[in-house]
């Protein structure tokens, strides 16, 4: 006897599926998962092209969030009663 698999829809509906038509159906989906993975990962392409370079020769983000995270530590420190070496 054959199992059947249970498809489960958005609107919470149970279809039941063949052996056949579930791998029809799963084969569907795999390729449009990788379709919409291919597509986003163009968008965040192009973003990041587009992005790039924008914040060059104004003050580092690095360097404020690194300035922010030593007062937060000191801070920290301070509240805790330790002691910076």
């Amino acid at each position: 006897m054959a199992q059947t698999a249970q498809l489960i829809t958005p609107d919470g509906k149970t279809i039941e599926l063949s052996p056949d038509l579930y791998l029809q159906v799963k084969g569907l989906l795999n390729t449009r998962q990788r379709r919409q993975t291919a597509r986003s990962r163009a968008k965040m392409k192009a973003a990041i092209q587009t992005g790039y370079g924008m914040a060059a020769g104004r003050d580092s983000l690095t360097a404020a969030l690194l300035e922010e995270r030593s007062k937060e530590r000191a801070r920290e420190n301070a509240k805790l009663g330790w002691f910076e070496n």
